[in-house]
This record gives structure tokens, C-alpha cells and sequence, in this order.
């Protein structure tokens, strides 16, 4: 299989596979949202989750990636032994971490639970450091697992078989989503139980999860081990890396990825540790605190992520062909691979967070309930995904032109803005202010990437200038006709029932759809980015190609 054909089938897999995930992780809100009753019982669920977030990411270590990273470099050169090496020995290392890492997440769960709880001053509401406390050490568990789980997905990555990650996300949502609905439904409806234990339940699920990821992907190792020790078997280089030598470039490739991994949990954090207390210096009941934090992080957030799946596939796909070309001197095809990525990645992010913004009530409506603050959040929050997808992407690609140091440096900083500037923003715009100081902070390190690239790989950013503005006046324009049809259908469809607002949904997604394909085709916009399929539907609607 070519370099090309195993590139577009190496994202389709692992795009697919996160769209698919993406898509269950807000679609099981919908019931779960139910089930559990509302925000503020959300709230526990929500604030676990950034945590282990923070505590995943500082286990793995970026091992993951980094070990695609290197099984990919001496599978290359046929090292095929030093490969074999390293996986075996990274698991074991993967195992220790994801102790240590469940450890210390355990211990310091009640001083995360005190940080993010402003109203324990002596205010009324909302829910105790205990209550949080526990549900954080619930989730700690699945620290355990999570690291194995995820360097063995690196491990088939470099050998460039994606199929066992895709499948294996899949199942690890599917479920971890079944055991958090038939759980919580259980406790709550069956035993009578808590809110508190429902939330309990619904964290575990997670643990459940990687479980059954775990047993896809040796489901997967067994049929596949035969061909790669026949791998093994064929070196004949002679080359051998001590295991210090090892770990030492593992260590060197997996900080940076560490480091851009933990940049959205870091601004989740940074959120998590100081909304609450910001919207009480604005004066906001200690009441509302978790009905508007769950808001912020979790049910608009979900729904945000949805149009950043793209950039997570070409994230993991990315980096073993461009280091390969990068490596091999062949700058035009590393020119190549960066112009198409970048713009089939806004070619589809931008229509579709400037959709999501467009119908924000009705969408927030549909998912959960009809909340005028959700959709307000969610109008603001929806052209955020655009640059959460530009930066995962730019982030993996100097990684693999090997500017791993800069990429730290510049997530570090943009970490650093948004801690100087949430609090304010908070004060002054309450929830927005954090969506607003993420996009400034997001800003600042995409510019730093795009100077980066332009200045280490040499890359001319005129064509893809050209397409990005073309991308934006085309969505900006299908917007707006979204926004005029809503504003006619909410006439005489009412967007407060979910029926409604999903048959507004459905009219205006159609309509925004035909006008974007109908722009970018005309102009041939989309040819550069779909291939050969505009031509082919230009051919059966009888339109002169």
C-alpha cells in the first residue's frame, strides 16, 4: 500500500473511530441527562472527570504516542528486535505508572475537592468536599488500567494498523456508556439510592470500559502476533539499544506529547479550580455554582467536541508520515501532507461549529433541555472546537518535524494566559469569560505553531491562507442563511419541545448543508480537498465538470 493510501486509511480508521466515540459521548448525555435530573446533579460526574483527565495524561506519560513514534522510526530501517523491545518492557513500565498515578490521584483527592468547592466558606448549597472527595477516588481507580490500555494502542500504531485502536475506542465507549445508564438507572430507580451514588456508579464506568478495551486489543495481538514475530525474525541490522539508551528517547519524544496532551485538561483545570470562586466575587449565588460549572465543562463541552473528532484522527495518523518524510528529506510531500491536512480539517470544522453556534438553542434543547444560559454558553463556545482542532493538528505536525521543545514552551505559556486571564473574565462575562479567556489563550499558541512551521519546515502558508478565507465566507454565509431559516421556523415550530427543536434541526442543517456543498462546489473549493467525489456527483446531477 502506498504512503498516500495508508495515510487516507490510517485517518479514516482512527477518525471514524473517534467520530463514532465522540458522537456516543454526547448522545448518552441525552438519557444520562435524564436520568440523573438536570445540571447541578451532574455536577459530582463533572468534576471527577477533569482530575483523572490531568492524572491520565501524567501516567502515560505520552507514552502512547511517543511509542508510535519510535516502534515506527526502526521499524523503518528494519530494527524490528529494538521494536520488540520496547513494547514488551514499556508495558510493564505502563503497569508501575498507572499505580503510582491511581495513588496519587487517591491521596489527593480531598485537596481537589477543596479547591474547586468556593461555597465551603460557610455558604449554602451545592455539594460537600466529602461528596466530591469520593467520587474523585472512585474514578482514580481507573488510573490503573488506562496507561497499559493506551500504550498498546501506540504500540499497533507503529506498526501502522490502526484497526486495533479504532475498534477498540468503539468498545471501550459502548461499554463504558451501557454500565453508566443501566448502572445510575438501577441505583436510582431500582434500589432507590442517591444522587450521589448514582454518580458513583456512572464514574466506574470508565474503569468498566478499559477493561473491555484491554480485551479487544489482546483479542487483536493474538491474531497479529504471528506476522510481527515474523518481523522480528527477518532483522538482520544487528542493531540493539540498551534499555537506558531507550527510555531516554521515549522520555525525550513523550514529554512534549505529555505536555499538548494535558493542554485542554490543564484549561479544564484551571476552570475547575477557578470558576466557582470567580462567580462568587461577581456575586453569584454559591447555589448556581455547579449548575453553571457542569454547563461550562460538561454539557456544552460535549457538544463542542464533536467538530474537534477530525483533528484527534489526524493528530495519531499524522505523525509517522511526516516524520518519515521529514526524516527522508522529502520536504514537497511533507508540504504536501500539512497543506491537505490543514485543509481538509477546516474544510469540515468550520461549517460545523459555525452550524452548531447558529442553532445553538435548539441543539442544547435536543441533547438536554430547553436552557436559555446553556444555549447562550454554547453560541459562544461552538467557534472554540475550530481552534481546539488547528491546535491539535499544528501540534502534532512539529512533533514530527522534530520541534518537540518549542511545542512544550508554547503550550506551557498559553497555559499560563489562561490562568492570568479566566479569573477576570469570569467576573466580568461569568461563564463566557472562560470560554473567551480559552480562545485567546488557543490564539496565541496556533500563531506560535503556524510561525514554527513556516520558520522549521518551510512551509508557505499563501495557498493555504487562500483557503482558509474562502472556507470562512463560505461558512460565515451558510450561517447566516441557518440563522434566517431558524428565526422563520421558530414562527411556527416551538423550539422549548425537543420535537421541535430537532425538526428545526433537521430543515436547517439540510438547507445549510446544500448551500455550503453548493458554494464549494461551484468554485471547485471542494475539489481540492474531496478528490475525485465532486466530480462524480457533478456527473450524476448532469452539471459540466
Amino acid at each position: 500500500m502506498s504512503e498516500s493510501k495508508e495515510l487516507v486509511r490510517g485517518t479514516f480508521l482512527i477518525t471514524l473511530s473517534i467520530l463514532i466515540t465522540k458522537v456516543l459521548g454526547v448522545v448518552y448525555i441525552i438519557p444520562f441527562y435524564a436520568i440523573i435530573g438536570g445540571e447541578e446533579n451532574l455536577a459530582p460526574f463533572n468534576y471527577a472527570y477533569t482530575p483523572y483527565n490531568i492524572a491520565i495524561a501524567i501516567a502515560t506519560a505520552g507514552v502512547p504516542l511517543a511509542a508510535s513514534k519510535y516502534v515506527s522510526k526502526y521499524n523503518a530501517i528494519g530494527a524490528y528486535k529494538v521494536s520488540e523491545k520496547l513494547y514488551k518492557s514499556s508495558f510493564m513500565v505502563m503497569t508501575v505508572t498507572g499505580f503510582i498515578g491511581f495513588i496519587i490521584l487517591y491521596l489527593l483527592a480531598p485537596s481537589i475537592a477543596t479547591i474547586t468547592l468556593a461555597h465551603e466558606s460557610g455558604a449554602k448549597g451545592g455539594w460537600s468536599v466529602e461528596n466530591i472527595t469520593w467520587i474523585i477516588r472512585i474514578i482514580s481507580m481507573v488510573v490503573i488500567f488506562i496507561p497499559l490500555l493506551a500504550t498498546w494502542r501506540g504500540v499497533f500504531q507503529g506498526y501502522k494498523s490502526m484497526g486495533p485502536t479504532a475498534v477498540s475506542e468503539v468498545i471501550e465507549q459502548i461499554a463504558r456508556i451501557l454500565f453508566i445508564l443501566i448502572g445510575s438507572y438501577i441505583v436510582l430507580n431500582v434500589f432507590n439510592g442517591s444522587i450521589l451514588a448514582a454518580n458513583g456508579v456512572a464514574t466506574f464506568a470508565a474503569a468498566v470500559g478499559a477493561i473491555a478495551g484491554i480485551f479487544t486489543l489482546w483479542y487483536y495481538w493474538r491474531k497479529r502476533k504471528s506476522n510481527i514475530q515474523k518481523m522480528v525474525d527477518s532483522d538482520t541490522t544487528g542493531i540493539d539499544v540498551s534499555y537506558g539508551k531507550m527510555y531516554k528517547e521515549i522520555i525525550s519524544y513523550s514529554i512534549p506529547f505529555v505536555i499538548v496532551s494535558l493542554n485542554f485538561p490543564l484549561f479544564n483545570l484551571v476552570d475547575q479550580f477557578t470558576h466557582n470562586g470567580a462567580l462568587d466575587i461577581a456575586g453569584v449565588p454559591s447555589r448556581m455554582h455547579d449548575y453553571f460549572f457542569t454547563i461550562l465543562n460538561m454539557t456544552t463541552n460535549k457538544i463542542v467536541m464533536i467538530p474537534t473528532s477530525l483533528s484527534a484522527g489526524f493528530a495519531v495518523s499524522l505523525i509517522p508520515f511526516i516524520t518519515k518524510t521529514y526524516a527522508a528529506g522529502e520536504i514537497q510531500e511533507m508540504h504536501r501532507q500539512i497543506r491537505t491536512s490543514l485543509g481538509v480539517l477546516m474544510f469540515i470544522t468550520v461549517p460545523a461549529s459555525l452550524g452548531i453556534m447558529a442553532l445553538a438553542l435548539p441543539i442544547y434543547t435536543v441533547f438536554y433541555s430547553y436552557n436559555v444560559d446553556g444555549s447562550n454558553v454554547l453560541f459562544y463556545y461552538a467557534p472554540v472546537a475550530i481552534l481546539i482542532a488547528l491546535l491539535s493538528v499544528t501540534a502534532s505536525m512539529l512533533q514530527g518535524i522534530d520541534k518537540q521543545k518549542l511545542t512544550v514552551y508554547v503550550i506551557l505559556v498559553a497555559v499560563v494566559i489562561k490562568i492570568i486571564l479566566n479569573t477576570p473574565l469570569i467576573v466580568v462575562f461569568h461563564s463566557q469569560g472562560a470560554v473567551l479567556s480559552t480562545a485567546l489563550a488557543l490564539l496565541f499558541a496556533i500563531s506560535c505553531n503556524f510561525v514554527i512551521l513556516k520558520k522549521y519546515a518551510k512551509f508557505n502558508f499563501g495557498e493555504t491562507w487562500l483557503h482558509f478565507s474562502k472556507i470562512f465566507l463560505y461558512g460565515l454565509i451558510m450561517m447566516i442563511v441557518v440563522e434566517a431559516v431558524f428565526f422563520v421556523l421558530k414562527i411556527f415550530i416551538p423550539v422549548q419541545s425537543k420535537f421541535g427543536s430537532l425538526t428545526i434541526i433537521i430543515i436547517s442543517v439540510a438547507i445549510g448543508m446544500l448551500v455550503y456543498a453548493s458554494m464549494t462546489m461551484k468554485t471547485r473549493l471542494a475539489d481540492e480537498f474531496l478528490g475525485d467525489i465532486p466530480n462524480k456527483i457533478r456527473r450524476k446531477l448532469g452539471i459540466a465538470s
